[in-house]
């Protein structure tokens, strides 16, 4: 079988035969996209595709309280009404983003295209939101751990907000400085929980039994939690844990300098955003959007 020539049938099928449709998909593709400044359909877009989330993501919440379930049955079906309502919307979005995506000058070939754009993060996102429904509808598979891919629709926020993609370029920024950090946060968690399994070990070896038992001790204290599952009993235990303890208060401050710091440097600039022309597309995109280009 010559799978090229199957590919460029295909191709040919997806692809619009006339100009008004072309310019239908190119439509449906600007309006999916983020709203730019006077596109009030995008916009209004955004809002709405915004509060289908929240809704979907509260009847979740909802559903999982057993005395609305059983007590409130009207309600508990008028919830599970709403969900699948929200999951209609969410399936229909991901066919339309799956249509109209070689309008993106990066995902233009009709087959190629749509397979290299369904690999992208956002994509896969909207993929998992309703990858346990299908399962159930079309396979009968009720696996009861596919209910935690729901909770990735929260995700699908991050295309609407402006305020979550700015926390978003903050992390890639500083993402070099920020593994830095926790790198130096995993050795200092190793060497503590190794100090404190030698040390408190033979005096409750039930409680740090082993190095990783001791790790459970030291991630709460470096975070300054602290539990009380597991207390050092022994005098260079108590000594041991107080270092520890303030050596976490100190690490743990770095990375939320770190990104007070990002912040202020991407407000700076986003002040004096540079606009570019897409070499592409021919469209205007603000500097603090090329990210966006990427995905």
């Amino acid at each position: 079988m010559d799978y090229r020539a199957v590919g460029r049938r295909v191709g040919e099928l997806l692809e619009p035969a006339h100009e008004k449709d072309r310019a239908v998909r190119r439509r449906v593709y600007e309006i999916l996209e983020p709203a730019r400044e006077g596109d009030r359909a995008s916009y209004t877009f955004d809002v709405f595709i915004t509060l289908v989330i929240v809704v979907n993501i509260a009847t979740m919440i909802f559903l999982s309280v057993q005395e609305v379930r059983e007590d409130l049955p009207w309600v508990a079906l008028a919830l599970a009404l709403l969900a699948g309502g929200t999951l209609i919307v969410f399936i229909i979005e991901y066919i339309l983003r799956l249509w109209s995506c070689v309008e993106d000058p990066d995902y233009s070939r009709p087959v190629a295209g749509r397979l290299r754009w369904a690999r992208t993060p956002y994509a896969l996102i909207d993929l998992i939101v309703i990858l346990p429904y299908f399962l159930l509808i079309f396979f009968g598979l009720n696996i009861t751990g596919l209910v935690i891919l729901r909770v990735f629709r929260l995700f699908k926020i991050v295309r609407y907000s402006d305020s979550i993609s700015l926390i978003i370029r903050v992390i890639r920024a500083e993402k070099d400085t920020l593994l830095t950090t926790y790198a130096v946060l995993f050795i200092v968690l190793i060497a503590a929980a190794t100090l404190m399994y030698q040390v408190e070990y033979p005096a409750q070896p039930e409680s740090f039994s082993n190095i990783p038992a001791a790790m459970w001790w030291g991630i709460i204290t470096l975070t300054t939690t602290g539990y009380g599952d597991m207390v050092p009993v022994t005098v260079a235990g108590k000594i041991l844990g107080s270092v520890i303890a303030l050596i976490g208060i100190g690490i743990f401050a770095l990375p939320a300098g770190i990104l007070a710091s990002g912040f202020s440097k991407v407000l700076a600039r986003e002040m004096d955003d540079e606009v570019y022309l897409c070499p592409h597309c021919r469209q205007e995109v603000k500097q603090s959007e090329l990210w966006r280009k990427g995905d």
